[in-house]
């Protein structure tokens, strides 16, 4: 179907679409885009974690190596191919900034896939989701072309990250070396709270690891899940003591949050993204982490986040392509600090 032919099939499609926010899930409006995700299609996975879908992956290089949405991963991790076999998956590396895991299996010949740049792409392009079966996932147009997100969106908030229930700051010495995290308020139906720790404990170790300052204690729960119970060494007007916390999800989401959550449940990590293109696309929170492509079957880049409503957040492919290599030589990258 060429490009002119598959936009007239749109219109038809649209016109005969529900207006609402599952227009870009709509089965008449997706029909049109089996050619165009065909190939990307090819290189899509889904990825498992305890037997249970968790996230799209996009394959990078032909001997098992793959791209997915780093906060979604957990428990024991698998890989099904788009021909239905399934794989055990090892998590190789993260990249904090843009949500990035690479994952390996032990799988020769796969499709990677091409990134093209999304610079150029414009506004009212039409986009589709690939999947690892023959229809689109979503489909929709760009909303918004590529651009770097500004506060409060640029800040890193992780909700499917295991919380304490506490505002934790840097404790210094008197030499002003970071000593530990100082608990400077506490939510009392949180887990340090329900735990027993109180307002100005300094937390100087999580499961044994040795907690310098809030930027450790933060990097550590971001691999932790609501339900976790950590130990937790503190110290309490310097005497030492230990507690057994249970992580909570979030506790007080927005109210931004709550109204965008009416169309759907959005992505735990939806932001803090270098960059993002930004799409009408519909797709549910364990089906980012696959390829998006345009009329032309180019991937521009992997649905990185279910932000709103009716608004998916894409990571563009110039912000990919210089990650890969340092992703597949197992080499993680934690958030900047502010």
């Amino acid at each position: 179907m060429t490009v002119r032919s598959l936009a007239a099939a749109l219109v038809l499609a649209s016109l005969a679409s529900p207006a609402s926010a599952q227009i870009s899930t709509n089965p008449k409006l997706r029909a049109p885009f089996k050619s165009v995700v065909a190939k990307a299609n090819d290189s899509t996975v889904r990825i498992r974690g305890d037997d249970k879908d968790i996230a799209l992956g996009t394959i990078v290089f032909a001997d098992g190596y793959i791209i997915t949405k780093a906060s979604e991963l957990r428990g024991a991790l698998s890989v099904r191919l788009p021909d239905g076999t399934e794989y055990e998956a090892k998590a190789l590396a993260t990249h904090v900034p843009t949500d990035l895991a690479m994952i390996k299996i032990d799988v020769k010949d796969l499709t990677p896939v091409t990134f093209a740049d999304t610079k150029k792409v414009p506004i009212g392009n039409w986009l589709a989701s690939a999947g690892p079966q023959s229809d689109a996932i979503a489909v929709g147009i760009v909303s918004h072309g590529t651009r770097p997100l500004t506060f409060p969106d640029d800040m890193i908030v992780n909700a499917n990250r295991g919380f304490l229930g506490i505002m934790p700051v840097d404790e210094k010495d008197k030499d002003g070396k970071v000593v530990g995290a100082k608990i400077e308020s506490l939510e009392a139906k949180g887990g340090a709270g329900k735990a027993g720790l109180k307002k100005n404990d300094i937390i100087v170790e999580l499961d044994g690891k040795t907690i310098p300052g809030q930027e450790t204690l933060r990097a550590y729960l971001e691999n932790l899940r609501p339900g976790d119970t950590v130990k937790l060494k503190v110290l309490r007007e310097g005497e030492e003591k230990e507690f057994k916390a249970t992580l909570t999800g979030q506790l007080q989401p927005s109210r931004g949050d709550i109204q965008n959550a009416m169309g759907g449940a959005l992505s735990g990590r939806r932001t803090g993204f270098p960059a993002v293109l930004q799409t009408d696309m519909v797709v549910e929170p364990r089906d980012c982490g696959g390829p998006v492509v345009d009329l032309d079957g180019k991937v521009l880049g992997v649905n990185i986040a279910r932000a709103g409503r009716v608004e998916t957040w894409i990571l563009p492919s110039e912000n990919i392509r210089p990650l890969l290599a340092e992703l597949k030589a197992g080499k993680s990258t934690a958030a900047p600090k502010r």
